[in-house]
């Protein structure tokens, strides 16, 4: 009898506990309610290790980006971006680096670092109140790489309306518009500006203006023109990789070389006559988003950042970007399924190679702008 209620008393206290740690489940997962996704949050800032603590909000992207998420925690919020090309997305952050382009911090973590382990766990734990997020997240995070992007807040080219545009574009703005146009000749990336040399009609999602230290609804009040503005951001850009058969890709991309060449002379040109006519497409581009259209003098100075640009990576020449690439190259023990490497040996050097040749010989034939910039 006394053993009966000795068992009995155990069932009670087992009961009690396995209430006490239901109870204290359901105290941990209130505390760890996921709140709406701030865009004015104050970014993440070591990349050297990244660990969150207390994350406070995840979101999937919705501008059409699969794979990007955004994560806010009391250390700040940054973008973890789930791509097949991560590699070369490191190069191309690399290069933009390199080449003076305002662009965001990137870091790859690997499939064998505990610090991509412990930060996919994080993740999961904070979702785990969130039936729906927590079973698309455990798919998506079934990847041997993680990229990890620094987070800006700022404004993409729809928000840069009215009074907005007339003091967000400024001369230095202006100029470092031309930068990225300049850089991403060099890269064959039509997904950002339209220009005569791409059938792309634009994507305004790929460029950011940072905002600092200030409210989200002031950012999205595109009424509210006292912002703290700071510089405009290159994200997410797209380069041309080899293709198995080179005979058809060679010819396409030496008809871009020679579109290239055109829209860079008659760039010259035009800034020879003070006239605008090869950046129409962007005009109007700009224009479409921000109902600002740009003048002839605002879009000479786009011009000669174009330019400025097209030099810069004539003087830093194909070794430095070989070099790029070389030192992103992981050891055989890292690649999962050698997929990291074969990537990154995607990047088309020779082609790289053809366009600085033309950008010098452009350069050289115009030898009085370029003096000037």
């Amino acid at each position: 009898m006394k053993q009966n209620k000795y068992i009995k008393n155990i069932h009670l206290k087992s009961k009690e506990l396995v209430e006490q740690q239901l109870e204290q489940q359901k105290v941990n997962q209130s505390q760890h309610q996921l709140q709406e996704f701030d865009f004015a949050a104050k970014p993440y800032v070591n990349f050297d290790f990244i660990k969150l603590k207390s994350i406070k909000s995840i979101k999937m992207s919705d501008s059409g980006s699969r794979g990007v998420i955004f994560i806010d925690s009391e250390q700040g919020a940054l973008v973890l971006k789930l791509s097949g090309q991560v590699s070369v997305e490191l190069f191309l952050n690399k290069l933009a680096q390199a080449l003076d382009i305002k662009t965001t911090q990137m870091k790859c973590l690997k499939w064998c670092d505990a610090e991509m382990q412990d930060l996919r766990s994080d993740i999961l734990f904070a979702a785990s109140t969130d039936e729906v997020l927590s079973h698309r997240l455990k798919q998506k995070l079934k990847v041997a790489y993680f990229e990890i992007i620094e987070y800006i807040p700022g404004l993409q080219l729809y928000c840069f309306q009215g009074e907005r545009a007339k003091k967000i574009f400024n001369q230095e703005r202006l100029f470092s518009l031309g930068k990225i146009i300049g850089f991403d000749i060099f890269i064959h990336n039509g997904d950002r500006f339209p220009l005569p040399i791409w059938r792309s009609v634009g994507n305004a999602y790929n460029v950011i203006l940072k905002v600092i230290d200030e409210k989200q609804e002031d950012m999205f009040n595109i009424q509210n023109v006292n912002l703290n503005f700071d510089c405009i951001y290159s994200i997410d850009p797209q380069t041309i990789l080899k293709q198995l058969d080179s005979s058809i890709q060679d010819k396409i991309l030496n008809a871009y070389i020679e579109k290239v060449q055109k829209f860079l002379q008659d760039l010259c040109d035009d800034i020879k006559k003070n006239e605008s006519k090869c950046l129409d497409a962007f005009q109007d581009f700009i224009f479409e988003q921000t109902h600002y259209k740009l003048n002839e003098n605002e879009l000479q100075i786009v011009k000669k950042g174009i330019l400025y640009q097209i030099q810069k990576i004539s003087q830093f020449g194909i070794e430095n970007i070989i070099k790029i690439k070389q030192d992103l190259i992981l050891p055989d023990s890292q690649d999962w399924m050698d997929s990291y490497n074969n990537c990154l040996n995607q990047i088309h050097i020779e082609f790289h190679e053809k366009l600085i040749k033309l950008f010098s010989q452009i350069i050289d034939a115009n030898s009085e702008i370029f003096q000037t910039l």
